[in-house]
């Protein structure tokens, strides 16, 4: 019988076993019904914004689309990582023939999964949502709607959550204490939402704004060690259904690799030499 540690199996394993403890995880139903209820919500509320239903109800279901994205690195990644360590879980799943890059790679896909799953699901929501908004309200308010941009913002928020659980994957490989991962996650997202816009006004030179070089040279230093997770979010691309062009979208899955890739790969070295005893 083949074991299911065996060597050539071993990290989607782990990654079968991580979405599976995820999927388990009553948050995470409480989530998705939650994000579910205000996407149908947007629909009404949108009814409040005559000239801007298709943009307001779109606006508000891509907000919760991610929103839900945002529970898997925030409240399970760091609470499942962390508890294998707690509860020394990690040292049973070592003893098979698995190394600990297969352990930290099969971590990563699990929570990959289970992001995309949930992702996919308030999707579907997102659709019915659309839909009855067509129904509700005089097709006018849906003149020119396309789905294009619409599925891209969401594909390209994945490629951006992706990038993100890397992160939180790497602060749990750095530290034994979860309240510590869970500020260095937390601080990744904020740094990574508004380094973009920290960098433009540092450069912008103001009149009368004086910057020292070391705010200066802070900024810049953010800008190469945090991901810029702000250029993953075209929600307001989606909802003014505006057009991207497929040298950006390139640009964008290009970056989501290189960041999460190196992420990984720094993981994993700090992993190998971390002490388990």
């Amino acid at each position: 019988m083949k074991q299911p540690f065996a060597a050539t199996g071993a990290t989607w394993a782990i990654c079968r076993i991580t979405f599976k403890e995820g999927i388990r995880q009553r948050v995470l139903y409480g989530a998705v019904l939650f994000a579910g209820a205000v996407i149908f919500f947007s629909v009404l509320a949108s009814g409040l914004f005559m000239r801007d239903i298709a943009k307001i109800t779109l606006d508000i279901c891509l907000t919760a689309i991610n929103l839900g994205g945002l529970l898997v690195p925030f409240f399970l990644a760091v609470q499942m990582l962390a508890r294998d360590m707690e509860r020394r879980t990690v040292y049973s799943i070592l003893s098979r023939p698995l190394s600990r890059s297969q352990y930290v790679l099969g971590k990563f896909g699990g929570l990959a999964l289970l992001a995309a799953a949930l992702m996919a699901t308030l999707t579907l929501a997102t659709v019915a949502a659309i839909f009855l908004a067509r129904a509700m309200y005089a097709p006018v308010f849906f003149k020119g709607f396309s789905w294009g941009p619409v599925f891209l913002s969401i594909f390209v928020s994945y490629l951006g959550m992706l990038v993100f659980i890397a992160a939180v994957v790497l602060w749990s490989m750095v530290t034994t204490s979860s309240f510590l991962a869970t500020m260095l996650t937390l601080a990744t997202y904020i740094i990574g939402h508004s380094v973009e816009e920290m960098v433009r006004f540092v450069l912008s030179r103001t009149p009368g704004v004086e910057i020292t070089p070391m705010v200066t040279w802070t900024v810049r230093g953010a800008q190469y060690l945090f991901p810029n997770l702000a250029a993953f979010d075209l929600k307001l691309v989606a909802a003014h259904g505006l057009a991207v062009t497929w040298g950006h979208v390139g640009f964008l899955i290009a970056y989501a690799i290189a960041c999460a890739s190196a992420m990984l790969t720094l993981a994993m070295l700090v992993f190998r030499k971390r002490d388990l005893t």
